[in-house]
């Protein structure tokens, strides 16, 4: 961050400070002829880098309050500028202050506008800025900085006196808000002095309040006037309470310290407490205009420039170290996998050194565990398929066994093409994909003599036998050959043609993935 230097201008001089944390430093004092303004110009040439706010205090000031519409955007910003116009004729330098709304009728915004009136006094010196392209980052009359010293609860209604080199302030404010202020150059800095024109004045300033209806004439105006402790005794003796002020002194190395200004006050002067109260909490209006502030503007765009690319510094650093560590993180895992894995390894490889060396590699192990696990599925025989056939025989005891052929094959034989599959109690098709190997069954089987002239009964009862089979889990039932004919190619025969009728038979598989 730049330094920050405050210009405490008034109408003899104007006297130069560096605020660096709380400390206010003087660092010269500058005439308002030629000579001293060429020693200005050098010495803005010098801190050109720097940021300078000018602070005025003079006795062309003046302060109006006007009720406006409230309204927000241009059309305030238009009625601000109209207003200021008619009040402030041939200064630019004129600023609005807004002191909130009306609580009664239509609730009109009031501004205090506020304005220096001799723009020629600054003029010189602000041609300096131009010539030597140092930074103004704004003009501020020294009566937006007083608030800062009032106390924490203070009276709905105060005047506060203040002293600087350019003479004894005397500031209004209702309800904590400044309406008014005006200076009083002082001929002599004498203690007695101070304190016969602090009486003096606060008459003057507690008249004029009353006759702009400000204050009530017969409400005591309290007076507060901040003071150096060695003045205290000498005010104290001038300004005495009566039915129109009531006076109290502010510390002021109390009020200093309250602020958080660390250079320690000599006397009652107090520029310098109001450089740092400037710099400490700059207030939101400022007097300066546009062409003014132009260094001001490219330096705010240069700094935030500036502060961007350091942030996206900053990100880019932070992403890059975020990314390490997670590297960093991946390679301590794939460490602690190789070491695990290094560790199983040398665990089985121990283990494979303990068991008992046999005469036969690895390879043909595995082959010969294989083909003794196909033996033993196969050493089952057909006990289990035939008792899995005697259960749905037993539920089925109109259906009669003539012959089974009983077989193991690796391979799902292949369906007829007109074979009928159940699997799962229902109509499917039989997957060829499965490996074996497969128990199966291939019977001829015979329904009851009775059911020779009830061809529909024959193919339920069929159907649903298999269905029983198929219920079974890895089972399979194929129908390959149903009790009668069914397709339409084949020739119809007379039951005459026989002189015994035989009963139904028909042949179906079943298969058992074992």
């Amino acid at each position: 961050m730049p330094q920050r230097r405050v210009l405490f201008f008034d109408n003899s001089r104007l006297a130069a400070y560096c605020v660096v944390r709380g400390e206010v430093l003087h660092e010269a004092n500058f005439a308002g002829d030629d000579a001293g303004r060429a020693a200005f110009g050098s010495y803005l040439t010098e801190h050109r880098h720097s940021l300078f706010m000018l602070l005025a205090d003079t006795t062309e000031e003046s302060y109006q309050a006007e009720d406006v519409p409230y309204t927000t955007g241009k059309d305030r910003q238009a009625i601000i500028r109209r207003k200021l116009a008619q009040h402030f004729y041939g200064t630019p330098y004129a600023v609005a202050q807004s002191q909130g709304r009306l609580k009664t009728g239509r609730r009109d915004e009031r501004l205090l506008l506020m304005a220096l009136t001799q723009p020629q006094h600054l003029e010189p010196w602000l041609g300096e800025f131009r010539r030597s392209q140092a930074i103004l980052a704004g003009i501020y009359a020294l009566s937006q900085t007083v608030s800062g010293l009032l106390p924490a609860k203070p009276p709905a209604q105060v005047m506060l006196l203040t002293l600087t080199h350019a003479g004894l302030r005397q500031t209004f404010f209702d309800a904590g808000r400044m309406r008014f202020s005006r200076l009083t150059p002082l001929i002599h800095d004498a203690t007695d002095a101070l304190a016969a024109a602090a009486a003096s004045e606060a008459v003057k300033m507690h008249q004029y309040l009353a006759s702009q209806r400000l204050i009530e004439r017969d409400q005591p105006l309290t007076t507060l006037i901040l003071a150096h402790p060695s003045d205290t005794p000498a005010i104290r003796a001038h300004c005495q309470n009566n039915a129109s002020l009531r006076f109290d002194i502010l510390n002021l190395l109390e009020t200093a310290r309250r602020v958080g200004l660390r250079t320690t006050l000599i006397s009652s002067q107090a520029d310098a407490l109001f450089c740092h109260l400037l710099v400490r909490q700059p207030p939101r209006e400022q007097f300066a205009p546009a062409e003014a502030l132009g260094f001001y503007r490219l330096w705010q765009a240069r700094f935030g420039l500036r502060t961007a690319g350091v942030l996206i510094l900053a990100g880019g650093i932070l992403f890059a170290v975020n990314r390490g560590l997670d590297i960093l993180k991946l390679r301590d895992d794939i460490e602690q996998t190789g070491f695990q894995a290094r560790l199983y390894q040398e665990r089985y490889a121990t283990m494979l050194q303990a068991l008992p060396s046999i005469p036969i590699s690895p390879d043909d192990l595995r082959l010969l565990v294989d083909r003794y696990d196909q033996i033993v599925l196969r050493a089952q025989g057909p006990a289990p398929l035939l008792a899995q056939i005697s259960r749905s025989l037993d539920a089925f005891p109109a259906i009669s066994i003539d012959k089974i052929e009983w077989s193991i094959d690796e391979q799902m034989p292949t369906l007829p093409a007109d074979g009928i599959a159940y699997v799962d109690g229902k109509t499917a098709p039989v997957s060829q994909s499965l490996r074996g190997p497969f128990a199966q069954a291939e019977i001829v089987a015979r329904l009851p003599l009775a059911m020779v002239g009830d061809q529909r009964g024959q193919l339920a009862v069929v159907a649903d036998f298999l269905k029983h089979l198929s219920v079974q889990p890895d089972t399979t039932a194929i129908l390959m050959q149903p009790p009668l004919d069914t397709q339409s190619g084949k020739t119809l025969k007379s039951s005459d043609e026989k002189g015994t009728p035989e009963a139904p038979r028909f042949v179906f598989r079943v298969i058992h993935k074992l």
